[in-house]
């Protein structure tokens, strides 16, 4: 007998990476990953791809973050609800 299988954030994380910074609009929520370590999330703000940039609404604080996409790795998150 084989044992269930289950569906993991480390299975299931690739298929929702970012891949590029055109690929963002402001609204979209993120997490910001950093050395395979979450560093934060939040909701886009802006977005300058020829930079490489983006501004994040912080979800924590509430301020704007600047991102750097050559050292950060995105991943999309859910919408948080209204209320």
């Amino acid at each position: 007998m084989t044992a269930p299988t289950t569906t993991t954030a480390s299975t299931t994380a690739p298929a929702r990476w970012v891949l590029g910074p055109a690929r963002l609009t402001p609204g979209d929520r993120v997490e910001v990953w950093e050395h395979r370590r979450l560093r934060c999330t939040g909701t886009v703000s802006q977005v300058a791809p020829h930079l490489g940039v983006l501004w994040l609404e912080e979800d924590r604080i509430g301020t704007l973050r600047l991102i750097s996409l050559r050292e950060h790795r995105l991943r999309r998150c859910p919408l948080l609800p209204a209320g």
